[in-house]
Order: C-alpha cells, then structure tokens, then sequence
C-alpha cells in the first residue's frame, strides 16, 4: 500500500512538472466570463504561456488574462488536444473589444476552433494585454447595448467583429447551453498576466433600467408593476426612450407608463433582443389592450412590437407595458386566456381569447431564463410617483395643459367613484370637490 502511495505521489508530482515545465496554466475555480473577472494567468507578462486548460459548465465562458508580445503571430486552438466539444474562441483587446473570433476550424469535423491572424485581424495590433475567451457552441458575446459584436455566420472562418455592435466592448453573453466538460486551448505567441483593473466600462444606458433605475425586478402584475418615475422628470411630459431589463425563468416584467398619444406609441424589441419575446399592454385595471409575438412587419424573426395600428388602444392614459418569453401568457384569474393562444403570432391583436374582457389574473406557461431585453419605446412618457393612480397633475386628457376641457372632466365625472379614474387627480377613489380644486389650482400650466 505505501508503495502505491508513494508511486501515486511520484507520478502527480511527475505530472505537476510537466505542466509547469510546458507553462500550461490550469483554471483556478470558475474563471469569470467578462474582463472585470477574467482570471488572471500570472503575475508578469513575461512568462511563456503554451496552454490553458479548464472546465465549462452550462451556460459557462471562461475569460482569461494573457499577454501578447506580436499579434501577427499569435494563434490559439482547441484542435487536436484535450478537448472534446463544440467550441468557439474569442480574443479582446485591453478595453475589452472584440479582436477575433472562430467557431468552427476549418477541416475540423468536431466543431473545435482556431483564432489567428490568417484574415488579418490581428494585423497592426500593439503588444499588450489581451482577453481570451472560451464558450461551448452557441453561448455569443453581446455589446453595451446587448447585440451581438460578431453575426452567427459563417461559421466556419476567423473573423474580426462583424456583428450589430461591432465596436463595443463585451458586455455580456446570450444563448443557453449545456455542461461540456474539460477543454484545453493551445497558444502560441503568448504570456501569462495579472488581474487588470482599468478596463473602460459601457456608457451610461440611456434610457430605463429595471435594476439601475428601478431598483430590482419589476413585477409581474399590476400591484407589482415597476413605474417608471423620476422626480427629474415630468409625469406624461419626460419620453422614455428605452427600457432594458433581465429575464429570468417563468419570469414576466412589467411596466408602469404614459400614453399621452395612442397613435405614437410603439413598443418593439426587434433589433434589440436576442430571444422569443413577447409584448403586451394592459390598463390600469389589468384588463388587455394589444399583443403580438413575433414581429408584425417581417415575415422572420422572434421579436415582438405593438402599437395601434388596429386602434387597440383607444384614449391616452396611465398604461402597463409587459414582456415576456414565449410562450408565457397572461390569464384571467380561472385560468382562461386573455388572448387566443393559437392566434396568429405576426399580427398585432386586440384581447381575442376566452376570458378577453377579464383582467390579468396570472400568468401560465413555463419558459426558461432568457437573459437581457430591451425595448424600444416611441410616445411613451415617465409617469408620476402615484403610477396608474395619477394623471399629470391636473391634466385629465395629457395633452400637456391644465385647461377647460379638463375642469369639465371634473365636473362631467363629479360624484363617481372607482379605482383609476382619469377625473380623480387626488387618487382617493372618488371624483369631488378636491379633484376641482386641484385642476383650479393648476389651471394654464402648460398652456
């Protein structure tokens, strides 16, 4: 038995040697997938660097720090080592922006990869520190505005960043995938590196943030809904251009905002988003307004956008704008759909289903996590800290003045009572003499 110990010591210890003698450097824990975590492969830049091994797990990249004394000759591949699965290979330059990339080698019938400078890419590079990249087949690194920085074809050539955002830094990454187990990456022309800590980081969003913004996960009903108010902003006055938010499993996000033009408002993730989405618009109230899945202007594409092109949306007012993954749908509360679940997907529809005069009650249907969205908004406006119990101030019919027409809104609706009345600019469930004192106090402001 101490024989075999012993014999089992010797030969790890044999092992060791030789990977260290071979500079191979072997991942330490989970290596990070972005430059702010990529996993450093030393503490100089002036060590050869041969090999990196390590392990992906679902949905895993591993990013590594390494150093580059010439560009023009450096290479790396996952061919004809120890790795087994469908790879692809990435290369960043110091501020985190795509060099490189390759997804199959050519000739390679098992899918591995292969970076170098054979189309240039590499060409007029400075030596320096660079990231290097790993995922499984088809895990994409996405930019500061969550598009791809390389398309997803063809895959079969090394290519410098040629994707929708090209130009940015690696912000993230899309796409599901499986465990696939060890990988090693074979370098030439390289050297270890430490950590970096002045990589730039994206610009600011400009626009609406669910966590940046809002503070966390917006929810998924109307009581749970994220508005979308800042007290730098004028309720129904202040456009919001964008909102960008995270999707998880099952999950729904939905959003507190203002129409004060149904015939300007559109929401859309085409062009934006890198899954299914769906988008759907409710009242205060819950009950549906419009809905579409899949984009109504192309015959392709799984990207969704409303708008009024079929007079859904019938009078300005405080709106919930939802998004989900398809094919997760919002029900009445017996369970029933609020739109046909077999209607057409391309076509921008008004509640068509069982329960299409019911309010939200739920939602059914499992999806899995689907990452980062954003959509892009047009006639849709900040709303004020109240959310769906608000008009601005005083003006009923937002259209941006406080004048007779909204003091004979009041004076119409006087004595009604209810939940998210226009008239009832005090949100005390009833229209009276406070909502007329409220117009009277703002009257010509904004006119």
């Amino acid at each position: 038995m101490m024989r075999r110990i012993l014999w089992t010591v010797a030969t790890l210890g044999a092992l060791w040697t030789l990977a260290t003698a071979q500079n191979i450097y072997q991942e330490q824990g989970d290596a990070g997938d972005l430059p702010e975590t990529a996993q450093a492969t030393g503490t100089d830049t002036a060590t050869a660097l041969n090999a990196i091994r390590g392990t992906l797990g679902a949905n895993d990249v591993d990013m590594y720090v390494i150093y580059i004394s010439d560009p023009a000759n450096f290479s790396a591949t996952t061919v004809n080592n120890e790795t087994t699965f469908d790879t692809q290979l990435w290369l960043f330059d110091a501020e985190g922006k795509g060099v490189v990339f390759n997804d199959d080698a050519a000739g390679d019938a098992s899918r591995r990869s292969r970076i170098d400078n054979s189309t240039n890419c590499l060409m007029g590079r400075q030596a320096g520190v660079y990231y290097i990249a790993v995922s499984r087949y088809n895990r994409d690194a996405i930019g500061c505005n969550d598009q791809l920085l390389w398309n997803n074809f063809p895959s079969n050539t090394v290519r410098c960043p040629d994707g929708p955002e090209a130009g940015s830094r690696v912000a993230g990454w899309v796409g599901t995938t499986a465990t696939a187990g060890n990988y090693e990456i074979t370098l030439t022309g390289a050297f270890t590196a430490p950590a970096q800590t002045d990589i730039p980081p994206c610009p600011p969003f400009d626009g609406w943030d669910e966590t940046d913004n809002g503070g966390g996960d917006a929810g998924d009903l109307p009581s749970s809904a994220q508005r979308i108010h800042s007290s730098d902003a004028r309720a129904c006055q202040t456009p919001v251009a964008r909102v960008r938010g995270t999707m998880g499993a099952d999950d729904v996000d939905m959003y507190v905002i203002c129409i004060t033009d149904p015939s300007q408002f559109s929401a859309s993730t085409v062009g934006t988003t890198a899954w299914d989405t769906q988008l759907w618009l409710f009242q205060c109230n819950g009950r549906g307004v419009v809905h579409n899945d899949d984009n109504p202007d192309s015959s392709s594409g799984l990207q969704s956008k409303i708008d009024n092109r079929n007079n859904c949306i019938q009078q300005a007012g405080i709106y919930l704008l939802a998004i989900s993954r398809y094919n997760r749908d919002p029900v009445a509360a017996d369970g029933q759909p609020i739109w046909n679940p077999t209607g057409s997907g391309r076509a921008v529809r008004c509640p068509d289903g069982i329960r299409a005069n019911a309010p939200l009650g739920g939602w059914a249907g499992a999806t899995l996590e689907a990452g980062r969205y954003i959509i892009t908004l047009t006639g849709a406006y900040f709303v004020s800290e109240n959310g769906c119990c608000a008009t601005a101030g005083g003006d009923v019919n937002l259209n941006g003045c406080v004048d007779d027409a909204d003091l004979l809104a009041v004076l119409f609706a006087f004595g009604n009572t209810g939940t998210f009345l226009p008239e009832d600019v005090t949100c005390d469930g009833v229209v009276d003499d406070a909502d007329l004192l409220t117009v009277l106090f703002a009257f010509g402001q904004g006119c």
